[in-house]
C-alpha cells in the first residue's frame, strides 16, 4: 500500500499520540496520509466526487473528536478511520433508505501503479468499473475497494470491517472471481 509503505507503525502510532494532543502538525499530517485515501474510497462508495469530498472531511473531523476513544494496537489508525467512514456511509444509506444511482465524472481519481490489479481497474473506464463494482455483493464490493484501491492487507481490511483475515481473503476470492465472470462473459457493458 503506497503511503502505509513509506510511513513505519511507529511514526503512525506517534501521530495518533500528537493528535490526542491536538499538536497542529500531527492534525496536518494525518490529513495528508488519510484524506485523499478516505475521499477515494467514498468516491467508488459513492460516485460523487463533492459527496466524497464531504464524508471524507467528516470522517476525519470525527476521527479528531473522538480521536481519546481510539486506542492503538500498531499503527491501526487507518482502519479505524475507514471504521468511522463505514459507519457514516452507512448510517447515510439508512437514513436515505436506499442507494440512489448517479452519474460518474469522467476522471478516475486513482493514480497507477504498477500492481496488475490496479492497472486493470484505471484501465477500465469509470462506468464500467462502477457497474461491475455495484452486481457485487457489498461486502466483496467493501474488500475489493480497500484491498485494491487503498490497498491494504487482509488484516487490516479485517479489522475494517469486523471480520477475520481469512473471511476477507475468502470475500476477495469471490469478488475477484465474479468480476473475471463478469468481464469475461460480457456482463458489463
Amino acid at each position: 500500500m503506497k503511503g502505509r509503505d513509506l510511513i513505519s507503525s511507529q511514526e503512525l502510532i506517534d501521530i495518533a499520540e500528537k493528535v490526542k494532543l491536538y499538536e497542529p502538525e500531527a492534525l496536518t499530517r494525518l490529513f495528508d496520509l488519510y484524506f485523499e485515501k478516505l475521499r477515494r474510497y467514498m468516491y467508488y462508495k459513492t460516485g460523487s466526487l463533492e459527496r466524497a469530498e464531504d464524508l471524507a472531511a467528516e470522517t476525519l473531523t470525527k476521527g479528531i473528536e473522538s480521536i481519546g476513544s481510539f486506542k492503538d494496537r500498531g499503527g491501526t489508525i487507518g482502519a479505524w478511520l475507514f471504521g468511522i467512514g463505514r459507519n457514516l456511509l452507512a448510517r447515510e444509506r439508512e437514513a436515505a433508505g436506499k442507494a440512489e444511482m448517479v452519474e460518474l465524472e469522467n476522471e478516475l481519481p486513482v493514480e497507477e501503479e504498477e500492481q496488475p490489479e490496479k492497472l486493470v481497474l484505471v484501465k477500465l473506464s469509470n462506468e464500467e468499473l462502477y457497474q461491475a463494482l455495484n452486481r457485487l455483493p457489498d461486502e466483496q464490493r467493501e474488500v475489493v475497494l480497500l484491498r485494491f484501491m487503498e490497498g491494504y492487507d487482509a488484516k487490516t481490511v479485517g479489522e475494517i470491517m469486523g471480520r477475520k483475515p481469512g473471511a476477507v481473503r475468502a470475500l476477495q476470492f469471490r469478488a475477484v472471481q465474479a468480476l473475471k465472470d463478469m468481464f469475461e462473459s460480457g456482463g458489463v457493458e
